[in-house]
């Protein structure tokens, strides 16, 4: 237990009081039955699920600036809310938090071993920035977060947690899209290899690999920027130092735009280049070009952006191509109805370029 409370006052959490049983297994409560009926095919039992939860630690506590507003521990089986949330503000942050309990695989001599999509080995982690993207867009889902399209650093997008890792879920919400939900938030909660089996054979291991880096590049890049923050926030500084500290966030704001759009663009050509390549029937190509255009609502956008309106026009060259090549040989009296190239391509176009709310709210 004192490496516990090493482990929490090194991160600046001090405990102000437990919070009482009532609420406790009310928490347990809401979290139970949004669990059991948001994710039925989990196929969990509501009493097990309310038992296993009521039996976890909470806390209020004073937490660093910077920190988030919640934080499971799972040494101790314990959860500490930030002191001044609202209760029903802490019903829906411990969403996030109770499914990092459920989600805990350890190795024998009791350290984690995965987390979701994450997985320890020895000191390192890998994709734990992709695991909290994911437990996120569960969580917004199960919470009822409204969908709103934000801007951050420059960058426009819908995102269903506008609050909480909005990029991360953005980019991880079109990931799932094309992956599947269902095998994304089962590996997520049950720590199995699902999602990653799908993953890399839709987008190839060596893409998939460099996805899930970009992430924990983007999770860092805005650890950074926190720090600076916080330090720009409680230290009386001189204004060199001041200069320096916000060049130091510009550059990594810099940073975290062009990661996203590096991340966003290797998404979209690492799976649609390979689904182009299977085209074997009108149909298909049918159900490519709504895909694809479909995906137009799911993006981030800025200033200067033009990859996915480029790749969207050479994309649907290579199928007016691959159509011709496909009916050319096909029996006369077979019918086919084919739509006109332009008049796809500009009823799409019209919907890529009009970003705006109401059509994410609609179209999603």
């Amino acid at each position: 237990m004192d490496s516990v409370n090493q482990e929490l006052e090194k991160s600046g959490i001090q405990v102000i009081c437990p919070i009482s049983i009532i609420n406790v297994n009310e928490i347990s409560t809401y979290i139970s039955r949004l669990l059991c009926s948001k994710f039925p095919d989990f196929n969990l039992n509501y009493n097990d699920i309310f038992i296993r939860i009521s039996k976890l630690n909470m806390y209020i506590a004073d937490m660093p600036f910077g920190m988030s507003d919640a934080c499971y521990f799972y040494k101790n089986q314990s959860i500490y809310f930030r002191k001044g949330l609202s209760f029903d503000n802490i019903k829906k942050l411990a969403f996030h938090e109770i499914v990092h309990h459920f989600q805990e695989v350890k190795d024998l001599n009791g350290n984690l071993h995965k987390l979701g999509l994450c997985t320890y080995l020895k000191l390192k982690s890998y994709g734990l920035a992709l695991n909290e993207a994911s437990v996120q867009l569960m969580s917004s889902f199960a919470t009822g977060e409204r969908r709103d399209v934000v801007t951050y650093y420059g960058i426009t997008l819908p995102t269903d947690s506008p609050s909480y890792y909005p990029l991360l879920c953005n980019l991880i919400k079109q990931i799932g899209y094309l992956t599947g939900f269902a095998c994304l938030f089962n590996s997520t909660f049950f720590s199995n290899e699902k999602f990653f089996d799908r993953f890399k054979a839709l987008f190839g291991e060596k893409n998939a690999f460099n996805i899930q880096q970009n992430f924990e590049k983007l999770h860092d890049i805005e650890g950074k920027i926190i720090k600076i923050n916080t330090k720009i926030q409680t230290t009386d500084m001189s204004y060199h130092k001041f200069k320096n500290s916000t060049d130091s966030i510009n550059n990594y704001k810099e940073q975290i735009r062009k990661t996203f759009f590096d991340t966003q663009n290797l998404i979209i050509t690492s799976y649609f280049d390979a689904r182009i390549r299977e085209l074997s029937s009108v149909n298909a190509i049918q159900e490519f070009r709504k895909r694809l255009s479909s995906f137009s609502n799911l993006i981030g956008v800025a200033d200067n952006y033009t990859f996915f309106n480029n790749y969207y026009l050479k994309k649907m060259a290579e199928l007016d191509k691959k159509y011709e090549e496909i009916t050319s040989g096909e029996n006369n009296t077979l019918i086919v109805v084919k739509n006109s190239m332009l008049s796809t391509v500009f009823n799409t176009l019209k919907k890529i370029f009009v970003h705006n709310q109401e059509q994410f709210e609609r179209d999603n």
